[in-house]
């Protein structure tokens, strides 16, 4: 698991300023930087988290790249979802093995790796994309990372439009979501799950709104989280100057039955001639 290979990517951190880079493999290929280059031939010899020199005299740390290495090093025409928000978006949506799971809004693939890593091969993802040009680029960045998912069905389509099957988690990365809210009641099944990453909190207003007037959603939920990093460096522990402030919004929720309106009892009222004419019962 640890050998490096080519057509694989790696990390390459640099001693000098600890800039890292990430390339792809190929044989007879170098990679260059303003400390030299580095043969590609080279790299493979070591295994991850070896060290190389380049050709000016300067090491550098070569790794495997995690998720959060090709995500955050991949070129997008997208936005992503970043990965402090993939993590608690799979916790929320309680996504495991055998679900069938619907997302919509794939952008470069990132959230689809990351739900395909916790299905293990197991139940299905279908992606619905609008734009064809994004589905492709997900595919391939997909592929590049994940490998082949033959559980994995992108499709180019609206889901504005509605929704085909029934699933047992939705989630959404789209600007109007609450319009897929009515196609949430046949393709959520009840007991599912939806969730949903939303920028702004206007957006997140009218989403809640339709949910809550759908009737048939529960524990509806809001939140953003914040991400801050520390410095322990010997005597010095403080807080660093910069921190991963607010990127979205996540909702989350589940579908429930829907509960019918209360019926309104009124209390007979009781005429005074009818008080009048009552008589009470003789005692014996």
């Amino acid at each position: 698991m640890n050998k490096i290979e080519y057509g694989t990517n790696v990390i390459l951190i640099d001693e000098e300023r600890g800039k890292r880079h990430m390339t792809k493999l190929r044989e007879g290929l170098r990679f260059t930087t303003q400390y030299g280059f580095i043969e590609h031939d080279e790299i493979v010899k070591l295994l991850d988290g070896g060290i190389i020199t380049a050709s000016k005299g300067v090491r550098y740390r070569v790794l495997k790249p995690t998720y959060i290495d090709y995500i955050m090093n991949i070129k997008r025409r997208a936005q992503i979802i970043y990965p402090k928000d993939t993590a608690a978006m799979l916790m929320e949506g309680d996504i495991y093995p055998g679900l069938n799971v619907l997302e919509a809004g794939v952008g470069q693939g990132a959230l689809s790796i990351a739900i395909l890593r916790a299905l293990g091969r197991q139940g299905t993802l279908t992606s619905y994309e609008l734009r064809e040009d994004f589905a492709g680029d997900a595919a391939k960045f997909i592929a590049e990372f994940y490998g082949e998912a033959s559980n994995h069905d992108i499709q180019v389509r609206n889901i504005y439009e509605g929704i085909d099957g029934e699933y047992d988690r939705v989630l959404l990365d789209l600007p109007e979501p609450w319009q897929v809210v009515p196609h949430l009641e046949t393709g959520l099944r009840q007991g599912g799950l939806f969730v949903c990453y939303l920028p702004t909190i206007l957006q997140v207003k009218s989403c809640v709104d339709a949910l809550r007037e759908a009737g048939c959603f529960d524990e509806i939920n809001s939140f953003e989280l914040i991400k801050r990093p520390w410095k322990v460096d010997g005597r010095s522990v403080r807080p660093e100057m910069w921190t991963f402030n607010h990127s979205a919004f996540i909702i989350t929720c589940r579908k429930v039955e829907k509960m019918m309106p209360k019926v309104k009892v009124e209390k007979a009222e009781v005429s005074e001639e009818s008080e009048e004419n009552y008589e009470m019962p003789e005692e014996e």
